[in-house]
């Protein structure tokens, strides 16, 4: 038997190092990143095997992965991996190669999503979420796709009939010097004036409690989200570093986001300019300011222990979340990578464990505070999203857990607002309510529920926290 050679590229190591700058070569395939990998089940190839087909020049394999297009990006592999290497930006290096050998994606409707989300923020400055969603059903000829959740999403005011428009203005002053301003800037993300409507309601409203100013961008634009970067790595740090670049000028010493995904991709673009001349050269061009590395990015959780101080936090506690048991989830990007986030404890974090502390609630430990729930998949995979977001909801009750806390409009509207399409396909029956850190904060602080948001939840915790006389 005769058996056909793989054609390869000996080239295609070299042009994946030379768009992103990492070295497929320092992988000697020690597998932690496949073992880590919540998606690994699902791909063709595992992020061990494509590294390796990628060192052996396998171009054809690669390029035509549907791996490329799976990856939820959720950092586990660059953290584990002993050399650090970044396999997301290396499957974003390949989708590059690939679209310019005229190679289709695997999953083209992926593709299609990014390419809409980008659309939206060329067109607008922001994503427009329904805009969005209806033009991703009409490409994949599933006009009525989630329309019961997107009726009830309309009706609770979480997704906006219209977009949203602004455009990006290059900052007219220059930062010199000590800041001119002790208040924080307020970076929200598309999600939090729509989808995450009750994130950003309760987070000014605690925010406020606690006197902590947090000052809106000007002019903010859409920070790229997940889309950008799969399309260029110059994109992906132009589109954040636009608001960084605003709120420098602008004389802030902090800029904060409740949002993981925009904090991720901040923090990257901060880190991309600081380490890649040329990339910087690109977005002092396009946003007409030079980034001096005078503000900071950070996440609310850690602005609000760092600015206000857990004991502070303590004091204003009216009502203590006594004997309710609450479990915590943080996601892939609060904390992940270390190297970019500056986490203490990437893969165990402990911000929002010690702030419901604070508050009096009984916090269990488990080992799925960093799992993905799927991303943006949810929409374009939803089927692998659904069962990423359903191990967490089992691993939740397992450990007794009454409801679960987040910080993360993605993640709370995959396990929140698509919990009952899990319990349909699973025959389970949950009713785990998933609320923001800041709705548990502004209930311990005595905050009235509808100042908070909680009339938005789709899973209602109402008869919950009336049985812990919390309501």
């Amino acid at each position: 038997m005769v058996t056909q050679a793989i054609r390869t590229d000996s080239n295609l190591a070299r042009a994946v190092q030379e768009r992103c700058g990492e070295n497929p070569f320092l992988c000697y395939s020690c597998r932690k990143c496949s073992a880590g990998c919540p998606l690994s089940d699902y791909m063709d190839l595992t992020p061990a095997q494509l590294m390796r087909a990628i060192q052996f020049g396998q171009a054809g394999r690669v390029l035509n992965s549907k791996t490329l297009w799976l990856c939820a990006y959720c950092e586990t592999c660059v953290t584990r991996c002993p050399h650090g290497i970044d396999i997301p930006v290396i499957m974003d290096a390949l989708k590059g190669i690939a679209r310019e050998r005229g190679i289709k994606p695997k999953l083209p409707s992926v593709a299609q999503f990014n390419e809409l989300a980008l659309r939206s923020m060329n067109m607008t400055g922001r994503v427009y979420e329904l805009g969005v969603m209806a033009g991703f059903n009409l490409f994949t000829g599933q006009i009525l796709k989630d329309a019961a959740l997107g009726a009830k999403m309309f009706r609770a005011g979480k997704l906006k009939l219209l977009p949203q428009w602004v455009r990006y203005e290059k900052p007219t002053k220059k930062a010199a010097g000590a800041a001119e301003t002790k208040k924080v800037a307020f970076y929200p993300g598309c999600s939090l004036h729509a989808s995450g409507l009750e994130y950003g309601i309760s987070t000014h409203a605690v925010a406020h409690k606690l006197g902590l100013e947090l000052e809106e961008v000007k002019n903010w634009t859409c920070c790229g989200a997940a889309a950008a970067h799969a399309k260029s790595r110059e994109l992906a740090t132009i589109l954040p570093m636009r608001t960084v670049a605003t709120a420098e000028a602008d004389g802030y010493e902090k800029l904060t986001t409740p949002c993981p995904a925009c904090f991720s991709r901040l923090k990257t673009a901060v880190h991309t300019v600081n380490k890649d001349a040329k990339i910087a050269q690109a977005v002092a061009a396009d946003t007409g300011y030079e980034y001096q590395g005078r503000v900071k990015v950070d996440n609310i959780v850690t602005t609000f222990i760092d600015e206000i101080g857990l004991d502070a936090i303590g004091k204003q506690v009216v009502k203590p979340l006594k004997g309710l048991k609450v479990v915590c989830y943080y996601g892939c990007l609060m904390s992940r990578p270390p190297e970019i986030t500056g986490a203490e404890h990437a893969e165990y974090p402990m911000t929002m464990d010690n702030i419901m502390t604070k508050l009096g609630a009984t916090v269990l430990d488990w080992s799925y505070k960093t799992d993905c729930c799927g991303a943006s998949l949810m929409l374009t995979q939803t089927d692998v999203a659904l069962d990423l977001s359903q191990k967490l909801l089992d691993k939740a009750k397992e450990v007794g857990a009454e409801a679960m806390v987040v910080a993360c409009s993605f993640c709370q509207a995959n396990l929140e607002n698509r919990q009952g399409q899990i319990e349909t396909r699973s025959g389970k029956k949950y009713n785990l309510p998933v609320m923001y850190f800041t709705q548990m904060m502004g209930l311990a602080f005595g905050m009235d529920p509808k100042e908070l948001g909680l009339d938005k939840l789709f899973v209602s915790p109402v008869e919950l926290l009336r049985s812990k006389e919390l309501l």
